[in-house]
């Protein structure tokens, strides 16, 4: 019987050190019975997804032509047991979509197991706010509002109602075919995504600890940078300058902001809660907010560099490297 084990995110729950750690596991040939299946050269299968549109008119689909492609790359090998990572299969809102991978998949894999980590949405959306900047998928989703958290619009649901979209994996896959965790150091076998995997793979914990990647940014690199980003000057022609930037602090929005952003997602908590544990808190994530302060500090008193010096030096790179302002999402234009 062959297995595999699909981990589909979410964003921002360790993911990248999850893929790094797996990828040495197979060039250390320590991860027992499984292989890891991912895009040469990176360490995910991200391409696997492709999104397009901006706002509420983001659309995810499956490339199946390359996922066809690393499949028998991955026979051509003889690969038996094995796990594919890449959290932008969360990006997948059409059902339909889902149950062509499951139909593909099934081909090839007599076991599939689906893994998920599911991180607080408040806190998910502010750890986003680097992946705007650099013009990823979150760009296209939330815009780059000059705020510590995403101004809500009514169809984030279609990311963030994990109860919703996990009920459509379930569908296709079947419900014990899911695996679903907090993205809390208390609810994770060895306080650790890695660690956790490992776990779930029936798999010791690696003899080196995994690296930590995607450091966050400070508070002044990110304002600054969702200002350059919704006036859509290419990164490439800013990240050096915003790299410089110093600041002590990190961007927070206050307690009452993300409470406010959080009980948009209340139901859909509570649902997530009655699924998958009956028995803990009924919001589903901890109620604890004693890391947001009292006060934002993403208000017009944070430090700011000469915006106007930073802007002329940008348009004068973008001149240099022949570039054009990109694409902007609706959310910038108003």
């Amino acid at each position: 019987m062959r297995r595999l084990v699909l981990h589909i995110g979410t964003h921002k729950t360790g993911s990248t050190s999850l893929q790094k750690s797996l990828l040495q596991g197979q060039q250390d040939k320590t991860l027992g019975p499984w292989s890891y299946i991912h895009a040469r050269p990176r360490v995910d299968m991200n391409p696997l997804v492709a999104c397009k549109g901006m706002g509420p008119q983001l659309r995810a689909q499956l490339r199946m032509p390359f996922l066809e492609r690393r499949l028998e790359n991955a026979n051509q090998r003889g690969f038996e047991d094995c796990v594919i990572s890449t959290e932008m299969l969360f990006w997948l809102h059409d059902e339909r979509e889902i149950r062509t991978l499951a139909e593909r998949l099934r081909q090839e894999f007599d076991d599939i197991r689906i893994v998920v980590y599911l991180r607080r949405q408040d806190l998910l959306a502010l750890s986003h706010r680097k992946q705007v900047i650099l013009g990823q998928t979150a760009y296209q989703f939330y815009g780059a509002q000059v705020h510590a958290l995403p101004s809500y619009r009514p169809y984030f649901m279609r990311y963030m109602d994990y109860a919703s979209k996990l009920e459509k994996w379930e569908r296709v896959f079947g419900a014990e075919a899911l695996t679903v965790r907090r993205y809390q150091p208390q609810d994770l076998h060895g306080s650790d995504t890695v660690l956790d995997f490992r776990n779930i793979l029936g798999l010791p914990a690696p003899e080196q600890p995994a690296e930590r990647l995607n450091t966050a940014w400070n508070r002044t690199q990110i304002l600054t940078g969702l200002w350059l980003r919704q006036r859509g000057y290419p990164r490439s022609c800013f990240m050096p300058s915003l790299r410089a930037l110093e600041d002590p602090e990190k961007l927070t929005p206050s307690r009452a902001q993300a409470r406010a952003f959080l009980r948009r997602f209340e139901k859909v908590n509570e649902t997530l809660a009655q699924r998958y544990d009956p028995e803990g808190p009924t919001q589903f994530f901890s109620p604890d907010f004693t890391n947001y302060p009292e006060m934002a500090n993403d208000g017009y008193d944070a430090p700011r560099p000469d915006l106007k010096a930073l802007e002329e030096e940008v348009q004068a790179q973008m001149k240099e490297q022949g570039l054009k302002l990109e694409t902007l999402n609706p959310n910038d234009r108003n």
